[in-house]
């Protein structure tokens, strides 16, 4: 759309019913946290029906709430700073003994919750995404882009359908030519980072299915993956560089390349050993 958002909303303020400005009123007040809530939460803590923010979105020419959280999502990134790790356990007076043990205690942590964040119905949802898709598109930004050459990396020896671009110009240009059903892997802590939601519209428009590895069920692009498998520490949405975020994001990568060899072990084994035997070659 044109106009951002929140432009719009305040440009349409004084048109708004007395329920829809309880609406725009708790919006405007909570522009990052609207982008995680459902419908069901937003209408509940305005005191109104979610009819009512039904037909608030489309008088704001949206097709529903999920487009709302996109359109708000992308109207809060260019004031969003960078923002640091949150303060961690470690102080100045621990020793290197004792600061192995923590960081032991926090990656046996991130491990436990990215477990018992993972669901079965999910994973199995992913796994038939991959097995059915021509091409699969591993991405991610930033930090996640790591995550995305990583499960790349770790595919590829088991099929040659996967693919991971880094530059960002280049992911639109791959994304541009999916097939229907072709599978993209996306990696966003967040799930509302800018490329992101560009990504989702092209994933769309083309047929593709998106796999979202993330930690919110309810971020803005979560509503338009065809699988969400979320994993994570509890951080801020917007904080970056957390090693707990892609320690708990390359867990996922390895339960779901574990299905995906499963259900396919020959061919898996077919494209390992030809793999070996080339790098065998390589080394020679």
């Amino acid at each position: 759309m044109g106009k951002d958002i929140i432009a719009l909303m305040l440009q349409e303020y004084e048109r708004f019913t007395r329920s829809e400005r309880k609406i725009a009123d708790y919006v405007l007040d909570h522009q990052e946290e609207t982008q995680y809530i459902s419908i069901t939460d937003l209408s509940g803590r305005c005191g109104v029906a979610v009819s009512t923010v039904s037909l608030f979105c489309r008088k704001l020419k949206l097709a529903g709430f999920n487009d709302f959280k996109l359109e708000l999502a992308r109207a809060a990134l260019p004031a969003r700073a960078a923002l640091n790790e949150p303060g961690s356990e470690i102080t100045a007076g621990d020793s290197a003994e004792t600061i192995m043990g923590k960081v032991l205690s926090a990656a046996q942590d991130t491990l436990n919750n990215a477990y018992h964040m993972l669901a079965e119905r999910e994973v199995t949802q992913a796994a038939d995404l991959l097995c059915r898709a021509g091409q699969v598109v591993c991405l991610g930004q930033g930090n996640h882009a790591a995550v995305a050459l990583a499960a790349w990396a770790q595919f590829s020896t088991t099929s040659p359908k996967f693919k991971t671009i880094q530059d960002s110009h280049m992911q639109t240009v791959v994304l541009s030519t999916l097939s229907e059903g072709d599978a993209v892997l996306y990696f966003s802590y967040s799930g509302a980072t800018h490329e992101l939601l560009e990504a989702v519209e092209v994933i769309r428009a083309r047929g593709g299915k998106l796999i979202l590895v993330t930690r919110y069920p309810n971020s803005p692009a979560t509503a338009y993956a065809d699988a969400v498998l979320l994993c994570g520490p509890n951080e801020q949405p917007f904080q970056f560089g957390s090693t707990s975020a892609l320690m708990a994001q390359l867990y996922v990568v390895e339960v779901l390349l574990s299905e995906f060899v499963r259900r396919a072990p020959e061919e898996a084994k077919r494209n390992r050993q030809s793999v070996g035997k080339a790098l065998t070659q390589k080394c020679v």
